[in-house]
């Protein structure tokens, strides 16, 4: 039995350069029971019905639903989401759009995503994010983690390897969310470290700071969005308009752990200025002596000259390559040039070199 739908109208919208949007709501029932309605935004200029920006928005919309209609009837696909529910904003010229559902593929996955457009292009907006640790000064990141974070993080994975019988997909530093309450920090680790079957193996892990305890620890950004301003209770597009300014701000910084030789587990710190000169340190982990490192990028490739009272020690190494390499670390750009990162370490006379086996990156999101 066909059954009609009914189109509710929100009452949001922008008028831009004489176009009206607005973003409409439309119900559509899984094709896997027939039984539960889903709530799907819908684009629409009330001035123009044939707007190419409506058009290529609702087409990018459709294809995150794997749909190809906002019509029941017209479907030509099985429409297997469960539930969905959304929320929309539109400031400054730029629609964003949240959902959360249930999608049932071979198991059920609950799903959240969002989607930010250009009211004037169509085109999606990549989010600028600012990652956790883009708020501290290079020193600070790795201060702050030694003092309240990886004692208890390892400990949690400890744990997890156990139940789960394999390592997580997720490492100690991706740290997934962190609030302010009452003068507190509170940082939480990613949920999403191991697949479906063993998701009850997931380590938790967060934990809740005073701020007075962690300023030394934050640069400029980390200053203002987490002590002198209202960042972290702003709407999500309030969030995204704020942040193509704060990352103009943000210092160029890598962070990188690995190993040397796959026996000495080492943290790196460095800094990139506008003329390739790198400077920063680095340490093991056992040690916590931070030996300083100084050099420059040249091309794809970064050469650091290691010192320790001020006497010559070392040299890394460092390989940017698109090509797949199997002793590299993948890491995915922000701007879409996906590299691999090779690292070397020599002794200062070049006698001894040993790979670098590098176990995770953080970058603060700047080329």
């Amino acid at each position: 039995m066909k059954l009609k739908l009914l189109i509710i109208f929100l009452f949001i919208k922008i008028v831009v350069f004489g176009q009206e949007f607005v973003v409409e709501k439309i119900k559509l029932i899984e094709t896997v029971t027939n039984k539960t309605v889903s709530e799907i935004p819908k684009v629409r200029d009330l001035t123009n019905r044939n707007n190419p920006v409506v058009e290529k928005i609702n087409s990018q919309i459709l294809d995150r639903f794997m749909i190809n209609s906002f019509e029941q009837t017209e479907l030509e696909e099985e429409f297997r989401w469960f539930d969905v529910k959304y929320n929309s904003e539109i400031k400054e010229n730029i629609l964003y759009i949240s959902f959360s559902g249930d999608y049932y593929g071979a198991y059920s996955s609950f799903i959240e995503d969002e989607f930010y457009f250009s009211l004037k292009s169509g085109e999606s907006l990549a989010l600028t994010l600012l990652p956790f640790q883009a708020l501290f000064t290079l020193s600070g990141y790795l201060d702050f983690l030694n003092k309240y974070w990886l004692e208890g993080v390892k400990e949690e994975f400890i744990g997890a390897i156990e139940c789960a019988e394999f390592e997580p997909y997720c490492s100690y530093y991706d740290i997934y969310s962190y609030t302010v309450t009452n003068n507190k920090l509170s940082v939480s680790l990613a949920n999403d470290c191991f697949p479906h079957v063993v998701q009850a193996c997931t380590p938790e892990y967060g934990i809740t700071v005073e701020l007075d305890s962690i300023k030394q620890y934050l640069n400029e950004v980390g200053k203002y969005v987490l002590l002198e301003s209202n960042y972290l209770s702003k709407s999500p597009i309030e969030k995204f308009i704020a942040n193509e300014t704060l990352k103009e701000k943000v210092q160029n910084n890598l962070f990188l752990f690995g190993k040397i030789d796959n026996k000495y587990a080492i943290s790196m710190a460095i800094n990139s200025d506008n003329q390739g000169q790198i400077s920063g340190y680095y340490y093991y982990d056992k040690k916590l002596q931070k030996l300083n490192l100084k050099g420059q990028k040249k091309g794809e490739i970064i050469i650091l000259t290691e010192t320790f009272d001020n006497k010559k020690t070392g040299i890394f190494e460092l390989k940017f390559s698109k090509d797949y390499d199997s002793k590299g670390f993948f890491l995915s750009a922000p701007d879409e040039n996906d590299k691999y990162i090779i690292g070397k370490w020599m002794n200062y006379e070049k006698t001894k070199s040993f790979e670098i086996k590098f176990t995770e990156i953080k970058t603060n999101n700047k080329n």
